[in-house]
């Protein structure tokens, strides 16, 4: 887990009680903090080794302390000895080998905040660990026993037969007989049914994320058929707004954003293109096996008949692409094995259920996986290729065409063309600039001087200038620079020189720029010549102008770049060259436009991983890169290896591993997708921890049940559209929300669901719902709002993300910057964007109900609805009308005569010519704003 995320993850669990260790707090101690201890604390204070009388291997060394005292201080965390030792604050420091790094010490930090939690004890939510049986079975050094090869999860899938039930009337599926029995065991009645408007409500909101319209709801109450669900369910699934919304679910476990977060959030221009394909994938019912296939090795896979590039294979790779990147990290084997352990993050929690990449640094504490198991699915993505250059400074990110090799050719040949003319261009224009500034140089301390009395004594630049044979313009730029109200550092020298030293002090800075022009002509020169030298080969494309060094100096920078008073314009370029020089450039001014006008179609790009050179891979001892140890072929974990999977004999591994993951037999795969299917539809899953199926994870509520359903989704072909249908047609699926008293003192949680949760909206459906309501969603499918590429400076805007409340797409189109989330989605629980995420967190809290109150976003939605209800002239008709589109059901006797005494009274509070449409407006305010509308039963 990055720290962009562990950030976001701490901030949710302050509120747990300090006993309490969910699976995320357990994560980010065996990832963040179990290592740092490990790697700097744990050689002087073990269990044999009791340095100052403390063993910080365990948890009991940070409850009981040392000779020093106690570390850990409950009541005011921050103040903790610990803290403050590690931070140099006191006069004993450690460790003595030197501080630890800021991210080093916020991870300790955080890890107090939370109480100091050391998992391992068991919790309300987890099951105690089993204990391992002596007997095992030892291979390449790993011994895995009895019990963690029998754990539950890591057992092959079993076909269920329903259980006989006692109430054969009610249970009119097999799910439902699974349900029934476990009901039936603790003496418990299900719910009655779900209304016909509360289902329908309820079934449209689960697959298209929208509510059903009028027409729709009259259309469902009138047909009593049988079938009448059945079909509605049908046209659901049947709908592009279906793979919008399971799209979007999917999305969130392969942790989807438009750009990489981290250091500086650069953009992932075609990130779009697998969200689009996701989308796609849902609405076409992709088999499921083939979407995890394509996802880890779609490059690798053949193209379809008749087709020669594997688009959609290719672009499905985004998957493993766009995770968060620290791109301009300094320290590049890190950044490259932080992006391979992210990529087996992301694979084993998404499509797996298990937390592999804890095991980075030491064998997993929990589940049966080993340290070798972890680099040896490393070695897999270590042969991958993730960049298109690494390299120093900032890395490129990789994109790979989606046409044929010859288009793409084509395409760059004429781009090299086109980019030699202009770099003919640049070499005139930088010539004269460079000319031209060496001859004004030598001014810079007259116009410092000259500058000083016009922002200090207030004379007049064109008079000065007049009176000392300066040009007025760059004077004027020269005052409005030193004059600056922030005082830059780089004149901290000027401001603070008494007015008698100004003139030396000028001299001082003119020397230095001078100097610094030099150097960055001579490096300007060197350049030239590399582009004069490709510029004699016809297929050699001109080197790419560099930052020169000397450009890097501050005070260099502001004269010569930025609009300066030394910064030369287009159009004062053109006046200082010759009529030679001038026809020179106007005619390859012409050639490039003429280039541009009939360039080829630019190939289609995506977001994606690739082939890389085979990497063997090593064990790295406490996960230091500096420190390896065996080698760690590549090879699936061993607890569920088997003697018949693929061996990796060339290539990455890649095309295996996803063979491995999609095959029949593999006992997670299925599992872990019809739990994810079944929280997505009943607010919680079979297995209420839904990307973790380890030990620290729940046990299921029906395991029975969850066999059942992994087993038919094989058997279906792995079709989610037939799982929806198996869950959504039974008895289960439209029970009532309203349960018994005698159900709920029995099964407080629900666990067994004798009722159907009720669940809020989630911020999509808001947002989406809304625009639906007053008929301004966008519907338009595909593509991408976001523009540019690369990234934009620190405080810019171009870092936010758009806007939600004032787009009309829907909300699955609004690009997703990682560093600057929309506000709207951070409110309403969307997530970080980062971590794979099979079940949002919910939070209940008073901005919620303020943004539903006070924002303009709901007041727009409220006064469209005037103008799309309004239309109806009787006040009655038209309160129905809004009940049924807000809340997808008529008014009772008593809400009418409330709403229609409601639109009285205020226009009498506030009468006037616009108090009909004022009153209606605050009626469809209150609506919007109710817990009826925000949530669905």
């Amino acid at each position: 887990m990055i720290l962009s995320a562990k950030v976001v993850i701490l901030t949710t669990l302050a509120s747990c009680a300090a006993t309490a260790q969910t699976p995320e707090q357990t994560e980010f101690f065996e990832k963040q903090v179990r290592p740092l201890l490990a790697a700097k604390c744990q050689a002087c204070h073990n269990q044999k080794v009791k340095t100052a009388g403390l063993d910080l291997s365990t948890g009991e060394g940070f409850v009981h302390g040392g000779q020093s005292g106690v570390l850990i201080a409950k009541e005011a965390p921050a103040e903790s000895r610990l803290l403050k030792v590690v931070s140099y604050d006191e006069r004993q420091k450690m460790p003595p080998t030197g501080k630890l790094k800021p991210a080093e010490l916020e991870t300790l930090a955080n890890w107090v905040k939370l109480g100091a939690l050391w998992p391992g004890a068991p919790t309300e939510s987890a099951a105690p660990a089993e204990k391992p049986k002596t007997s095992g079975v030892r291979v390449n050094g790993m011994k895995l026993t009895d019990s963690d090869r029998g754990f539950w999860s890591f057992q092959p899938v079993k076909d269920q037969p329903p259980p006989k039930v006692k109430d054969q009337k009610w249970a009119k599926a097999a799910i439902d007989k699974f349900i029934l029995a476990k009901l039936e065991e603790k003496g418990i009645r299900p719910a009655s049914p779900a209304s016909k408007t509360v289902l329908l409500r309820r079934a449209t909101y689960d697959l298209t994320g929208l509510p059903p319209t009028e027409p729709e709801i009259k259309d469902f109450l009138a047909d009593n058929s049988p079938a009448a669900f059945e079909k509605i369910v049908d046209r659901l699934l049947a709908s592009p707004r279906y793979g919008e919304k399971w799209g979007r679910h999917w999305l969130d476990v392969a942790r989807y954003a438009d750009s990489t977060g981290n250091d500086e959030d650069h953009r992932y221009p075609y990130a779009f293109r697998y969200r689009d394909y996701v989308i796609e994938s849902f609405n076409r019912d992709i088999p499921f096996n083939r979407f995890i296939r394509e996802q880890i090795a779609g490059d690798l896979l053949p193209p379809p008949a008749g087709e020669t590039v594997n688009r959609r294979g290719i672009t499905a790779t985004g998957f493993l692409a766009i995770g968060p990147k620290a791109l301009a990290q300094q320290d590049k084997k890190k950044m490259i094995y932080d992006v391979y352990d992210e990529q087996v993050d992301v694979v084993s929690k998404a499509m797996l259920g298990i937390t592999i990449a804890c095991a980075r640094c030491h064998d997993h504490k929990f589940d049966p996986i080993y340290t070798k198991d972890y680099y040896s699915l490393i070695s897999i993505f270590a042969s991958t290729r993730s960049f298109a250059a690494p390299g120093q400074g900032v890395s490129k990110l990789l994109f790979t065409p989606l046409v044929e090799k010859h288009l793409v050719d084509a395409y760059q040949a004429h781009q090299d063309k086109m980019n030699r003319k202009k770099s003919e261009m640049e070499q005139i224009t930088e010539a004269e600039t460079d000319r031209y500034n060496k001859e004004t140089a030598p001014r810079t301390a007259e116009y410092m001087l000259a500058a000083f009395r016009v922002y200090k004594d207030g004379e007049k630049a064109t008079e000065i200038a007049k009176q000392s044979n300066l040009n007025p313009d760059m004077l004027t730029k020269w005052a409005k620079l030193l004059g600056r109200d922030d005082k830059p550092p780089f004149l901290e020298t000027w401001n603070e020189s008494p007015k008698e030293k100004l003139s030396e002090t000028a001299k001082a800075y003119q020397e230095k720029y001078e100097k610094t022009l030099g150097e960055r002509s001579k490096e300007l020169g060197r350049w030239r010549n590399r582009v004069a030298q490709a510029l004699k080969k016809a297929n050699m494309p001109p080197p790419e102008k560099p930052t020169f060094a000397a450009e890097r100096d501050p005070f260099f920078h502001a004269v010569y770049f930025e609009r300066g008073p030394f910064a030369i314009t287009t159009r004062e370029q053109e006046k200082m060259l010759t009529p030679e020089m001038r026809d020179k450039l106007a005619a390859l001014r012409k050639e490039v436009e003429e280039l541009k006008k009939n360039s080829p179609p630019e190939p289609e790009l995506a977001d994606t991983v690739a082939e890389g050179e085979t990497v063997n891979q090593k064990v790295f001892l406490r996960g230091d890169y500096e420190n390896p140890g065996e080698d760690a072929p590549k090879a699936f974990p061993l607890v569920l290896a088997k003697a018949t999977d693929p061996a990796i004999s060339q290539g990455s591994g890649r095309r295996e591993l996803a063979d491995w993951i999609a095959s029949d037999g593999n006992p997670l795969t299925a599992r872990v997708f019809v739990n994810r299917m079944w929280s997505w539809h009943f607010g919680d899953g079979l297995v209420r921890t839904p990307d973790n199926f380890g030990r620290m994870g729940e046990r299921p509520a029906n395991p029975e049940l969850l066999d059942f359903l992994a087993a038919r989704f094989i058997e279906s072909g792995w079709s989610v559209k037939a799982m929806h249908r198996t869950m959504m047609l039974s008895s289960t699926y439209q029970l009532s929300s309203a349960g018994s008293a005698d159900a709920e003192s029995k099964d407080q949680e629900n666990k067994l669901l004798s009722r159907f949760n009720r669940r809020r909206l989630d911020v999509e459906e808001i947002r989406d719902g809304m625009l639906s309501l007053d008929g301004t969603l966008d519907l338009t499918m595909g593509g991408t709002l976001q523009t540019g590429f690369g990234t934009d400076s620190e405080n810019s805007n171009g870092r936010l993300s758009l806007n939600p409340e004032k787009l009309t797409r829907r909300s699955v189109y609004v690009p997703l910057r990682r560093s600057n989330l929309p506000t709207l989605l951070n409110l309403f629980d969307f997530g970080d964007a980062t971590t794979p995420t099979g079940k949002r967190s919910l939070t209940n809290v008073a901005p919620q109900a303020l943004f539903m109150m006070n924002s303009v976003f709901v007041n727009e939605r409220a006064e469209n609805l005037i103008k799309s209800l309004n239309s109806e002239t009787d006040a009655t008709r038209r309160l129905a009308s809004a009940y049924l589109r807000i809340l997808n059901r008529p008014p009772d006797g008593g809400e009418a005569d409330n709403g229609l005494t409601y639109i009285e009274s205020f226009k009498n509070k506030f009468p006037g010519p616009a108090a009909e449409s004022t009153a209606w407006r605050s009626l469809y305010r209150v609506l919007l704003g109710s817990n009826e509308f925000i949530y669905v039963d």
